[in-house]
């Protein structure tokens, strides 16, 4: 998320302590919502300095907490190939956030380690209705339909994803092959 950056010195002196801890607070939604759980955190944090009674503030700084505790988790436990404990941490991290794409899309590559590509292709078409633009998902679900052997939504993903990366050369390779698969089944 690109955007332009606020030192928040200079918001206070011209919004006041309340205003600015309120737009800090929209803030750390915003970076929770595309996956920036950190950046979260610091804008949380600054908004509970300035604004030490904002109950809204408490509850976004409990939940970014959780959050990014249970992604933290669940990266650790998938890079030990902990794919089924990984995905009880993205779980615990969706009980505070269930619309976090972040999440959903990481679950769905512990369910695709699993063998799950039902339940994976499921957490994606739920990670890319909330941002249709995440290629990571859309990658993940091009795959896991490949799986599944439904070529023709493997291609529709593969040649989005194309379209976003023309100079992938994996994506070109992927989107060929599940052509190819396509085309002998239509032969059948």
């Amino acid at each position: 998320m690109k955007g332009p950056n606020f030192d928040v010195d200079q918001c206070t002196r011209f919004f006041g302590q309340i205003c600015n801890a309120n737009l800090l607070v929209i803030r750390a939604r915003v970076y929770l919502a595309v996956g920036r759980f950190e950046d979260a955190l610091v804008a949380i944090n600054q908004a509970c300095k300035l604004d030490s009674n904002n109950k809204d503030a408490m509850k976004v700084m409990m939940k970014a907490k959780a959050v990014a505790r249970a992604r933290s988790n669940g990266n650790e436990l998938f890079k030990a190939s902990n794919f089924s404990e990984a995905c009880v941490a993205y779980d615990e991290g969706l009980e505070n956030d269930p619309y976090n794409s972040v999440l959903l899309c990481n679950r769905a590559a512990c369910r695709s380690k699993l063998g799950q590509f039902e339940k994976a292709v499921e957490d994606c078409n739920a990670a890319l209705n909330l941002r249709p633009s995440y290629m990571r998902a859309r990658l993940r679900r091009a795959d896991c339909n490949a799986k599944l052997k439904r070529w023709e939504a493997s291609v529709q993903d593969y040649e989005i994803l194309v379209k976003e990366s023309p100079e992938d050369e994996g994506i070109r390779t992927s989107l060929m092959e599940v052509k190819e698969h396509l085309m002998q089944q239509r032969r059948e």
